[in-house]
């Protein structure tokens, strides 16, 4: 009886909210609280005997109209912090099953792209797992262009997360006078010298100038996902797992990096596997134990006739952290990003002698960003390298099939050094590294992803293949 009056109540609620509010139209306090509370109680619908028998509780049934050839965000409310696997019922290949992970509030979402709207429904199934208790939350999507009643238009905007807190635009004067101290404890980025590097701190007085809501620092960690070091291949500007750039010195040369991209659309997926992609900057990493990296993630599965697409923000700290750390900052692909690691104190000053990792990561597009710091610990730091990379990361101990991201640049890609001036990339001795498949996981030596300068402080990246 429970189950059925909240899956008629959360039906009622889903088709008040999409048929009052207007795709362009800004959503009402009332509607997105009605959906957001649907959303919740379509969580609570779970059977009982299952509660009480310890085995996996399922969730009513939810069902979406997708519309066809364009890819389409899907917010579902999960289980807080939970690691969730999304496939076709019934089926358990690992092949055909795309990992999502759950923000600190449950909040899990996928883009979905329907190759044409005569094509059959898709039945799936999210398993969710989060301190020892797994749910079931079955989905039911349909291509088409008008949504109905009882399949209507997904929520598609990730809601902001509690505890979030909004910094002010700084005036231009302010963000002159202000100490150092005073900007960061204030939660902004630290402020470049304007005299010796101009450039950046002009970028840096772009982000000021503007209020952007800074999310909680809550990092959740991505079991599945590995961000490894480059081996040391003297003479060689090949990689099996990285392309980009390189900058590279003695020790002690870099203390922090930066680079802006916009999030790269995934154009299609590879049949029969989920395909992964990294755009990150980070310093070290190549022949050193340590390195220090943030960015975006693109991946793609072909799952059950339709397409999805999992886009994400990441931080690591090599070796303290093995596993990518989601950084719960909502992207879009053709989002603005831009994104900064540095070397600091428990404040978030930068030091060359620090005891932190910092990661800063605006998604200028949606007027939001996070901060995180990660301890060294021990970790000696050699700041010897800086990067700006598009990778495959290594998935299950192999390396895992790279994402068709078809062309991305990364602008803005400076390093500061321990003189405390931001150089651009290419003012720097640097290497660039292609990224070639080698024996792992095919023998075909294809060229997978190249880069190349695209003007002062720019980059770009190719897609070629797969594997």
């Amino acid at each position: 009886m429970k189950a059925t009056f909240l899956t008629s109540l959360s039906r009622t609620v889903r088709n008040h909210y999409s048929t009052q509010l207007s795709p362009t139209s800004k959503l009402s306090r009332i509607g997105l609280t009605l959906a957001l509370a649907a959303t919740c109680l379509f969580g609570l619908a779970v059977s009982t005997s299952a509660q009480n028998s310890g085995e996996p509780m399922i969730a009513p049934e939810r069902g979406f109209t997708i519309a066809p050839n364009v890819q389409t965000a899907i917010v579902l409310k999960a289980l807080p912090d939970s690691e969730c696997s999304l496939h076709p019922e019934g089926v358990s290949d690992p092949a055909q099953t795309m990992k999502l992970y759950a923000n600190a509030d449950g909040y899990v979402r996928v883009h979905v792209s329907a190759r044409q709207e005569s094509q059959e429904d898709a039945r799936m199934q999210l398993d969710c797992a989060a301190a020892g208790t797994v749910t079931t939350y079955p989905l039911h999507l349909r291509a088409g262009s008008s949504p109905t009643e009882d399949m209507p238009a997904p929520l598609t905007a990730m809601p902001i997360p509690e505890g979030s807190r909004v910094l002010p635009a700084l005036a231009a004067e302010d963000a002159q006078q202000l100490s150092d101290e005073e900007v960061i404890d204030r939660g902004y980025l630290p402020r470049p010298d304007a005299v010796a590097s101009p450039e950046e701190y002009a970028v840096w007085l772009d982000l000021v100038s503007r209020p952007i809501t800074l999310i909680p620092s809550h990092s959740v960690n991505r079991s599945d996902i590995f961000h490894t070091t480059r081996p040391v291949e003297a003479g060689s500007e090949s990689s099996a797992n990285w392309s980009g750039y390189e900058a590279h010195h003695a020790k002690r040369s870099y203390m922090a990096v930066e680079g802006e991209w916009s999030v790269p659309f995934i154009y299609s997926c590879e049949l029969n596997y989920t395909t992964y992609s990294s755009t990150w900057v980070g310093l070290d990493g190549d022949g050193t134990k340590d390195l220090v990296q943030d960015g975006t993630e693109q991946d793609c599965a072909d799952l059950g006739g339709f397409l999805f697409f999992s886009y994400s923000t990441w931080t690591e700290l090599l070796p303290n952290q093995p596993t990518e750390q989601g950084a719960g900052l909502s992207i879009n692909p053709g989002d603005d990003i831009v994104a900064q690691v540095w070397i600091g104190d428990s404040k978030g000053r930068v030091r060359q002698n620090g005891t932190d990792g910092w990661f800063a990561i605006f998604n200028k597009t949606q007027s939001q960003a996070v901060q995180i710091s990660t301890p060294l610990s021990g970790t000696y730091f050699n700041g010897s390298e800086a990067e700006w990379i598009m990778e495959r990361p290594t998935v299950g101990g192999v390396l895992s099939e790279l994402s068709d991201y078809g062309f991305d640049t990364i602008t803005n890609a400076r390093a500061e050094t321990t003189k405390s001036k931001w150089k651009t990339y290419d003012n720097i001795q640097n290497r660039h590294i292609m990224m070639y498949e080698q024996y792992n996981p095919q023998p075909d030596n294809n060229l997978l992803s190249n880069p190349g300068p695209n003007g002062s402080g720019a980059m770009y990246f190719d897609w070629f293949n797969f594997h």
